[in-house]
């Protein structure tokens, strides 16, 4: 059933290419190194939405409660570990993947001092280095939507579905359109943009898949998920508008995981 919806959403994709340079990628890779490098403040803090989704109780939200206790997560472009502690209060087994190795040994220092155990590596969103069906739990916080050249966002959706085992749950965060980072940006085919504002300097030339809808969520990772949770966060921070869908979905292909 896997192969076969990948080869549906492959031949849908077939022959497009978006645009988008290397050294773009590259350039981001190098940046955000540099910037998590200079940052030498031990402690961090978790994201509120990913604290209400693994903590709140809430009428629309039906992703299970108390099933964390040993349960892998993948926490997918962490940036500066700032959701593992949350995890480790948790007792989770945790791992995660960073676009730089710089990253992830200026990350791993720092769980270290906390006391947490991380498994890091280096990947991307359509490049996750391990086995299929591997966690219970994606975190994508602010990253999934990040978009390498020649790819599309379906190229990380169909990476994300592999290493998710059935029955496991994914929360992800997803832009909306509006929030500060699209400000002129360059639409694309496919719901892709080219961002060519970013106020911090570091996203420039970088393509996001956005979201108008949440009908437009649904469609597009129905193929892979189900028991959609969709909320949003509209956010004025001080001149930064933030606004982004906050998405709790079951990977398709089992019954939700135990929490007996």
């Amino acid at each position: 059933m896997f192969l076969t919806l990948i080869c549906r959403i492959g031949n849908r994709r077939r022959g497009i290419k978006l645009p988008g340079r290397d050294e773009d990628f590259m350039s981001i890779k190098q940046q955000y190194a540099s910037r998590y490098k200079g940052d030498n403040t031990s402690a961090v803090y978790p994201v509120e939405f990913v604290v209400r989704a693994f903590l709140g109780t809430y009428p629309k939200l039906n992703m299970p409660r108390g099933a964390y206790d040993g349960r892998s997560v993948l926490d997918l472009g962490y940036g500066d570990g700032r959701n593992m502690p949350l995890f480790n209060n948790l007792h989770m087994k945790i791992h995660g993947v960073e676009i730089a190795e710089g990253i992830n040994r200026h990350v791993g220092k720092r769980m270290k001092q906390l006391g947490i155990n991380a498994d890091l590596k280096v990947g991307s969103n359509a490049h996750i280095p391990y086995p299929d069906q591997y966690f219970q739990y994606v975190v994508a916080c602010h990253s999934c939507y990040y978009v390498e050249p020649g790819d599309r966002f379906e190229d990380n959706l169909t990476e994300i579905a592999r290493v998710l085992n059935s029955g496991g749950w994914l929360i992800a965060s997803l832009p909306m359109v509006g929030s500060y980072i699209l400000k002129d940006a360059k639409p694309l085919p496919g719901g892709h943009y080219e961002i060519t504002k970013d106020p911090y300097g570091l996203r420039n030339g970088v393509i996001f898949r956005v979201f108008h809808s949440r009908q437009e969520i649904r469609k597009v990772f129905s193929p892979f998920f189900d028991h959609f949770n969709i909320g949003y966060c509209n956010d004025l921070f001080w001149g930064i508008h933030q606004k982004v869908w906050i998405l709790v979905c079951r990977r398709r292909g089992g019954e939700a995981l135990d929490i007996s």
